[in-house]
């Protein structure tokens, strides 16, 4: 397939589509069929030669003299102000008569030769345009649905008042020594939480993940856990669990947990009296 051509239209192209549109209007053709045909001919887009035979008519009225056989006078998507006249004619006399517009959209498919959508895309861009010419206007609906009340819930927001002893406890805790006193009241607040707070999916997950890396935990290393979890958030705990093997410390610990171990199995050995 050759590529559409593009560009300036030739004076020879013009006049071959002048020609064409007045001899097969004349004989009663469907003015977008020999369009369509003439767009094949000169290798232009459909959409193309539509624009340019408008502006030909615009620039060469005198040239267009065809008439095609339902006495319609040629025209593509442009309305005139004579077809204009006539739709909203018919409109309002279906109108008064209590007729829906769809009737009346039937007879001026017949009259103006055109399609029902585009003439009801015409009745409503008129009715915009110019409501005055109309005798009888639809209601216009509402653009948003209004919701019922239980289906809007809208946050309340509360406004914070600052206690009145505020500024004294900001200097408390700013003096020398009340850092340390303060982290240890939130060690034991977050201790308490973990006793009242119960297990959520997420911590119930990590807490898997250590028995199934580092054997079953007992009641004080379920809490521990938790607490941590609480304290540092669950991202940062589980990304640290499965990367304690990258800390160059790490091997130490387990070797300093494997003394204690040791220690405290051969503690109670002896003291079975099966000493060395």
């Amino acid at each position: 397939m050759f590529d559409t051509k593009k560009g300036k239209y030739s004076e020879e192209e013009n006049e071959r589509i002048i020609t064409a549109l007045n001899e097969e209007l004349a004989k009663g053709r469907p003015e977008r069929e020999v369009i369509r045909e003439l767009a094949n001919e000169l290798n232009r887009g459909y959409a193309g030669i539509i624009a340019h035979v408008r502006k030909l008519r615009a620039e060469r009225p005198e040239r267009f003299t065809a008439v095609s056989a339902g006495n319609t006078k040629p025209r593509l998507n442009s309305w005139s102000d004579e077809e204009e006249e006539i739709l909203v004619q018919t409109v309002n006399q279906f109108a008064k008569e209590g007729k829906p517009i769809t009737a009346a959209i039937e007879v001026l498919k017949e009259k103006l030769s055109r399609t029902p959508g585009a003439i009801y895309q015409r009745i409503y861009t008129l009715r915009n345009k110019y409501p005055h010419k109309f005798t009888h206007l639809p209601k216009q609906r509402p653009r948003r649905r209004k919701q019922p009340s239980w289906a809007v819930q809208k946050p309340i927001i509360r406004k914070l008042e600052t206690p009145p002893n505020w500024e004294e406890e900001q200097r408390w805790n700013s003096e020398p020594g009340r850092e340390e006193a303060s982290a240890t009241a939130e060690a034991a607040i977050s201790e308490e939480t973990v006793a009242i707070a119960p297990m959520n999916s997420e911590e119930a997950m990590l807490l898997k993940a250590f028995e199934e890396r580092y054997g079953r935990i007992n009641h004080q290393t379920k809490e521990k856990m938790l607490q941590l979890m609480r304290r540092y958030g669950c991202t940062r705990v589980s990304i640290a669990l499965f990367t304690l093997s990258e800390d160059k410390d790490f091997p130490m610990v387990i070797a300093n947990f494997l003394e204690e171990h040791l220690k405290k199995r051969t503690n109670g050995y002896d003291g079975k009296g099966h000493g060395h």
